[in-house]
């Protein structure tokens, strides 16, 4: 008797689909706001300025959407890894994270709508925050990766002569 090969679409695989967006664009987001002291040219500062804004809004809003899978996935998950504080603590370090992008994002489109004398705070904290949050984001990807690769979350295991492959 052979076994047969599990859906890619399992509920617990949502979280990996999901979750590779709002890295990069967050990231990317963070990063871009580092080079914004560096580039002195106007037009390409504004470039890079714009930049940080659209990953952010990408970022954040795929970010929740990898929470709520990543939610989906961990009622399954937990109950099959043998260690599930790494998973308690990559879900509070994700949390943490795309809290801390999310009031930058607040921080970067509160600005757009209302004039504030403060800006010049504002700017600042905002850069400060983008920085706290790629170091969270940087360790909440540490720990999804010790749940997949040294815990084999969310990953199908052939049996040992994989003859569910063969037809």
């Amino acid at each position: 008797m052979t076994a047969e090969i599990p859906s890619l679409w399992r509920e617990e695989v949502w979280h990996p689909l999901s979750v590779h967006l709002p890295i990069v664009a967050l990231l990317l987001a963070s990063v871009a706001a580092i080079l914004c002291l560096a580039v002195k040219n106007k037009v390409y500062h504004l470039f890079v300025k714009q930049m940080t804004f659209v990953m952010l809004i990408i970022g954040v809003f795929s970010g929740w959407l990898a929470i709520y899978t990543g939610e989906l996935a961990y009622s399954i998950e937990v109950r099959k890894i043998c260690d599930p504080k790494v998973l308690q603590e990559h879900q509070w370090w994700s949390y943490a994270t795309l809290i801390v992008y999310s009031v930058a994002l607040s921080l970067k489109i509160i600005p757009k709508f209302i004039t504030l004398k403060y800006l010049n705070v504002i700017k600042p904290i905002n850069f400060c925050l983008l920085i706290i949050a790629l170091l969270g984001l940087l360790y909440t990807g540490h720990l999804g990766a010790s749940l997949v690769y040294q815990q084999g979350a969310g990953t199908y295991k052939p049996t040992d002569d994989c003859s569910e492959f063969v037809k």
